[in-house]
């Protein structure tokens, strides 16, 4: 997998701020429902590090930790609600799951796998055959 030197990124108001100083694992999209209900989202793209290569540079005071289940929490700034990483440390000891969207670096994450792929909503792997707009156009039916 590529490696940035340094995986930088924040959450969305600047008060939590990270670094990843080593090798990046994965890029994965999760289809699960636990992921989905975590994140809102139809899924989750993750950037999957070693905890020992990630830092929180600043702001660690603004993280607050949800046990989603027994096995994993969701860590997320209390100032504006971004979710920052997950951790599962039975399934997956010693990774954190960095959700991509909070990474400067965005547009060289390319996820190469999807995990949970049973799960995945039936339009899910179809968006790109539906119509786009370079902007937000909402209007009904």
């Amino acid at each position: 997998m590529t490696s940035p030197a340094t995986l930088i990124g924040s959450c969305h108001c600047g008060k939590v701020c990270y670094a990843v100083h080593g090798t990046i694992v994965s890029v994965v999209n999760c289809h699960c429902g636990l992921c989905r209900s975590l994140s809102g989202a139809a899924f989750t793209s993750y950037v999957v590090v070693r905890e020992a290569d990630f830092h929180v540079e600043q702001g660690q005071e603004s993280i607050a930790r949800y046990a989603a289940t027994q096995k994993a929490a969701k860590h997320f700034c209390v100032a504006c609600g971004t979710p920052i990483f997950n951790t599962n440390p039975i399934e997956y000891p010693s990774l954190a799951m960095i959700y991509l969207g909070t990474a400067s670096a965005t547009a060289e994450l390319t996820p190469k796998v999807n995990v949970y792929f049973e799960s995945m909503l039936p339009w899910a792997g179809k968006v790109e055959g539906i119509k786009s707009f370079s902007q937000a156009v909402v209007r009904g039916p």
